[in-house]
């Protein structure tokens, strides 16, 4: 349950688009609310076009802004809220590159770690995924790749406090 104030919301399929009091654009899919965009000024839904991935908005002045939310994000998010991850992997393909990063912060925030870094892009958050899962060998790989003294004295301790030895 989120307690704020709604100016304008619609829905697309199982998620909840809207704005707030607080000008920020956020869709809530399965009681996850996620902030698209902060508005630089009050602004009132017209509707989502999934044809072009697209939530548009207006303002007092007649205005119309355009937002990207892709539908296969929503989707995505939808089956794994649902216990889906099948059908949610078969998905996952559909959704570009760059979001990825998003999709694996979402399913860490679920608990799924595992799933978090086999989907994350970004090498310093995929290493701190490795990190906390244990996998020594996948965030060496990403240490050696980013030439991180950090990463590397990081590394290394958690290689001592477990016992394991690199060669």
């Amino acid at each position: 349950e989120t307690n704020e104030r709604v100016r304008t919301g619609i829905w697309v399929g199982d998620c909840f688009i809207y704005n707030n009091s607080s000008w920020r654009l956020n869709y809530c899919v399965g009681g996850e609310v996620t902030t698209m965009f902060h508005l630089d000024r009050p602004m009132y839904l017209l509707g989502y076009l999934a044809s072009q991935s697209r939530v548009y908005l207006i303002d007092k002045e007649f205005n119309v802004m355009g937002y990207t939310l892709l539908l296969s994000l929503i989707e995505y998010k939808t089956l794994v809220m649902r216990g889906d991850l099948e059908r949610a992997n078969e998905i996952l393909p559909s959704i570009p590159k760059e979001h990825h990063n998003s999709v694996a912060h979402f399913l860490e925030s679920r608990g799924m770690v595992e799933d978090a870094l086999e989907v994350a892009t970004d090498p310093d958050y995929r290493f701190e995924l490795a990190i906390q899962l244990g996998k020594l060998e996948i965030a060496k790989e990403i240490a050696a790749e980013v030439q991180s003294e950090s990463k590397w004295k990081q590394l290394g301790k958690l290689a001592l406090s477990t016992g394991k030895v690199f060669s």
